[in-house]
């Protein structure tokens, strides 16, 4: 019970550390987090939605969620390869102390600026009409999406002590993924993207959340039970990697 109250306290204070550390000497502070999400939004916006957008209900909120979501992903995931590896190599070297708390506290970080960007969603659902109530399942949502973006990190983060290489190669990886989920489109009847997204959490994840807090509707129960079963399996696999290679990291970085 108190190693786990102690890690969570660590991470924490991991997490508020950074957060200060990225604003700090920053004139626009908290808009730098806002900066990225907003110009890719305005930018596929422009482009996508006379064209991709033009069937689609809400587009603009459709566009907004789905850049957002990814973005959290992406950011977490990213950062996660160098959680070991990174500013806090030497003090694995020199203490001993959970190493999860790293993990952790990339994904409070990200929280934390995750939260600006839905209250840009909230502000963009005021100004076009849209409903609100779906908003109550977003937490509930954002549980089960951490869940599985903590899996992921605590094997990215892990194998990247082993192979360094893995952060060029996630970095990649993540851009095609990008692409293949459907963020500025619509699947609608293209059966082969359909299939291959079966194979991509992401899309679980925003799918469910578009349904809920968008259209206020009730998501198709096997897009439930997938979101569920991939925060699972990645949360299991992240656990079972991440404890078996965390005893040779002092050694390796």
């Amino acid at each position: 019970m108190n190693r786990t109250k102690n890690l969570w306290r660590l991470s924490f204070a991991l997490a508020k550390t950074q957060f200060k550390l990225k604003n700090e000497g920053s004139y626009l502070g908290i808009f730098w987090y806002l900066l990225n999400p907003l110009l890719m939004f305005i930018l596929l916006l422009l482009i996508f939605s006379d064209r991709l957008g033009s069937q689609i209900h809400f587009y603009p909120l459709y566009l907004l969620l789905g850049i957002i979501m990814f973005n959290f992903f992406q950011q977490a995931t990213t950062e996660s390869t160098k959680a070991i590896m990174g500013s806090y190599s030497p003090i694995i070297k020199s203490i001993n102390f959970p190493k999860e708390s790293l993990i952790i506290s990339t994904i409070l970080k990200n929280i934390y600026s995750h939260i600006f960007e839905i209250i840009l969603f909230v502000i963009l659902s005021l100004i076009l009409g849209a409903p609100l109530t779906g908003l109550i399942f977003y937490p509930l949502i954002l549980i089960f999406f951490c869940v599985f973006i903590f899996g992921c990190c605590l094997i990215f983060s892990a194998l990247t002590v082993y192979f360094v290489d893995l952060d060029n190669i996630w970095n990649f990886l993540v851009r095609v993924i990008w692409f293949a989920t459907p963020i500025f489109y619509d699947i609608g009847g293209q059966t082969k993207l359909f299939y291959l997204n079966l194979f991509n959490p992401v899309y679980y994840y925003i799918t469910i959340t578009r349904d809920l807090v968008i259209y206020t509707k009730i998501p198709e129960l096997w897009l439930v039970i997938g979101a569920a079963t991939y925060s699972l399996l990645f949360l299991v696999l992240g656990l079972l990697i991440f404890n078996r290679l965390k005893n040779k990291f002092a050694e390796l970085i």
